[in-house]
């Protein structure tokens, strides 16, 4: 049983496995011992020190004194007609988080969070509706993928930074977990089954290019216009559309890699001709591929809707006819509130 702990020192699943090895040899231990600890988490899903039992008891109890091993702790679990699973997750301080499960044919996808809350409140996202309470550590992100592997049985293949949170609000943590996660020591999930998903932090978009991250870049954009993506996204005002997509023109022109736009429609707001032929505009710049996402009504009251199949399916061909790669993208988990925009941790408020 995983037991929490009031302590973030050390984590053992925050270290890269290079920061790892030399903590481990400044204990006096072996080279090896380091690859041993990260076959027990990442291969064996084992997460007690104690039963790392190829590691002398000496050592073991030297780790305890120098690491703490603490995933979240599952408070409550929902499995949707799907197949898609939903898990509540209760943090070592009491925040709660929630990550998404989403096994197909041929791959398990984790959606994962990288904050508790979000502040950034856009108007179609339940997360937003409960302010932000901090950002995740990267063995906190790193934990959903391991506890959810362990509790699904199957090895997660694909990562999606598209929870709780804006993951380039918390930049150096999410980079650093899917660092982790990418590890060919370890989980060893490819560069390119791991996807983050920012709102349009140009800043962090500008630093992420100059890295050379190789991880997939996904832009949740939902308007072509400035004035009405202000209405739905209040950072808009902060982070305008020409800056953003000059900063995505560079991204792909430095890294020759496409750029996945996000796109949820709402009725009688983003769903016309006019912004159908503003996006093809816009995302014709560049290569980049158009993901379109069919809205789900809050909790709470909203002044949006979704569209209608037909609509929606007339809007799908204004790019189909035109030739841009577009998907509609199915939604998956939409009877347990786990589609997209609906992660809310609501079980906060039905205590």
């Amino acid at each position: 049983m995983i037991k929490e702990t009031v302590t973030r020192n050390n984590s053992l699943t925050g270290c890269s496995f290079g920061e790892l090895s030399r903590q481990i040899l400044g204990l006096g231990g072996k080279k090896y011992t380091a690859g041993q600890i990260w076959s027990w988490l990442y291969r064996k899903n084992v997460f007690n020190i104690d039963e790392m039992t190829d590691i002398p008891a000496g050592f073991r109890s030297l780790l305890k004194e120098n690491f703490t091993l603490c995933l979240p702790v599952i408070e409550k679990s929902e499995k949707s007609s799907d197949g898609t699973v939903k898990l509540l997750l209760k943090l070592y301080d009491g925040n709660f988080i929630e990550c998404v499960i989403i096994p197909e044919k041929d791959r398990n996808t984790l959606c994962v969070s990288s904050q508790a809350g979000c502040r950034f409140n856009c108007s179609f996202c339940s997360t937003g509706k409960l302010g932000f309470k901090r950002n995740l550590t990267a063995d906190e992100i790193v934990g959903q993928v391991l506890l959810s592997s362990s509790y699904s049985g199957n090895r997660i293949t694909n990562v999606v930074y598209m929870g709780m949170g804006e993951p380039f609000d918390n930049y150096d943590e999410v980079i650093k977990s899917a660092d982790i996660l990418s590890d060919d020591s370890g989980l060893a999930i490819g560069t390119r089954k791991i996807t983050i998903s920012t709102f349009g932090h140009t800043d962090n978009i500008i630093r992420f290019t100059h890295e050379d991250i190789r991880y997939k870049l996904a832009v949740s954009l939902h308007n072509p216009f400035d004035d009405e993506r202000d209405r739905i996204m209040p950072v808009n005002k902060k982070y305008r559309l020409k800056d953003l997509f000059e900063a995505l023109a560079k991204y792909t022109s430095r890294s020759n890699r496409k750029v996945v736009f996000e796109y949820i429609l709402m009725k009688n707001f983003n769903d016309t001709e006019r912004h159908a032929t503003e996006l093809i505009r816009l995302l014709n710049q560049m290569p980049s591929k158009l993901n379109l996402i069919k809205y789900h009504a809050q909790q709470d009251e909203s002044e949006f809707t979704p569209v209608e199949e037909l609509s929606a399916m007339k809007f799908y061909n204004y790019f189909r006819n035109a030739g841009f790669p577009v998907v509609f993208r199915t939604s998956r988990g939409e009877d347990i509130s786990a589609a997209c925009g609906q992660l809310t941790a609501k079980t906060l408020t039905e205590k």
